[in-house]
């Protein structure tokens, strides 16, 4: 008997020997995307779109009328300060100018003849003093036909650029009419629309930078000045306009109209130095919020309570709760647990 129980141990002790150890349980390792908490004593930086207009557009028009006789230049075309724009056809005014020297000639040889003769006693004073009446009267009749035919001819103020020509020559315009449309393009207005929520809890003196970015100019920024903004805010969006100037660059041809990519960086007055994306909060069970914090050496979560200001463009102030250094999960904190392994995404 005693051998029979011998046998049947040795021959359980080489099944045991026979079969493969179990393989270990793996624990569910949840891929984490996160961030490194840092400080924003650098400043905070807002993006916008943004649009060019020119610092300074004006209409020119003639002050008098008349058939559009020249109209040298076009379209897109860039001019220097004084070129000509227009120019009517100046008979007509030529023709005016010619007939007051004629009549100011004539009004000054009455004027001669009834001086010499209130000299001797042939004519009332009055008549004189009516003679230099007409003389003056004669005088300023040349003067602003003078004016008229000099305004048959308008010219650039400034270095400009020809954005619009809206006639062509032959045509007969009015007085105060627009001929061409010029910019000002040495400086370009960098326009954006900005929320009201910033508007109200900032200043441009806390400005530290703002620069612009082109798609057709990757790699460079360009950096712009606070100008002014709208008092009024916009009534859809409930965004005010604000305006920044920019010098136009060497080898871009910037125009109004085009778009740009702004930031905007700015060291705000709040006591709060660390920004957080939404994306990285989770609400508790007593409604108050919490991050998902990683331990680096035991790569667990756990969970911890912070307060928070006013959400902004640039992400949730915490004003307790975390420190410099501290690494968070960024997504996906709905689905974690306190103690929960997880796997740092690249």
């Amino acid at each position: 008997m005693k051998h029979i129980i011998g046998v049947a141990l040795v021959l359980m002790l080489v099944g045991c020997l026979d079969r493969a150890p179990p393989e270990p349980v793996l624990q569910n390792i949840r891929p984490a995307k996160l961030m490194t908490v840092t400080s924003q004593a650098e400043g905070v930086q807002y993006n916008f779109t943004a649009r060019l207009e020119a610092l300074q557009s004006i209409d020119l028009s003639f002050e008098v009328g008349g058939p559009l006789h020249e109209m040298p230049v076009r379209e897109g075309e860039s001019i220097e300060a004084g070129s000509m724009i227009a120019a009517l056809d100046p008979t007509e005014f030529q023709l005016a100018v010619q007939e007051a020297k004629i009549q100011l000639k004539l009004a000054a040889q009455d004027l001669t003849r009834k001086r010499k003769v209130l000299a001797e006693n042939g004519i009332a004073k009055s008549a004189v003093e009516d003679a230099q009446s007409n003389y003056e009267l004669q005088r300023v009749r040349l003067n602003k036909a003078q004016e008229q035919l000099s305004d048959t001819r308008i010219y650039a103020p400034f270095e400009a650029y020809v954005s619009r020509r809206y006639f062509d020559t032959f045509v007969n315009v009015t007085p105060g009419t627009p001929i061409v449309k010029l910019h000002d393009l040495t400086r370009l207005q960098v326009i954006m629309n900005i929320p009201e929520n910033l508007i109200a809890t900032s200043d441009p003196k806390e400005i530290l930078r703002a620069w612009v970015e082109f798609s057709f100019a990757p790699g460079k920024q360009f950096d712009v000045s606070y100008y002014e903004n709208r008092g009024e805010a916009e009534s859809l969006a409930q965004t005010y306009e604000v305006s920044f100037v920019m010098e136009n660059p060497e080898g871009l041809n910037l125009l109004p109209g085009m778009t740009a990519s702004a930031k905007i960086k700015m060291q705000r007055t709040s006591d709060a130095t660390i920004l957080l994306p939404s994306s990285s909060l989770t609400p508790t069970p007593d409604n108050k919020l919490a991050v998902w914090v990683f331990d680096p050496e035991s790569q667990i979560v756990s969970r911890r309570v912070i307060e928070s200001g006013t959400p902004t463009q640039a992400g949730v102030p915490v004003t307790n709760g975390l420190q410099v250094g501290d690494q968070i999960v960024v997504a996906g904190g709905s689905q974690l647990q306190e103690g929960m392994q997880v796997r740092p995404l690249q």
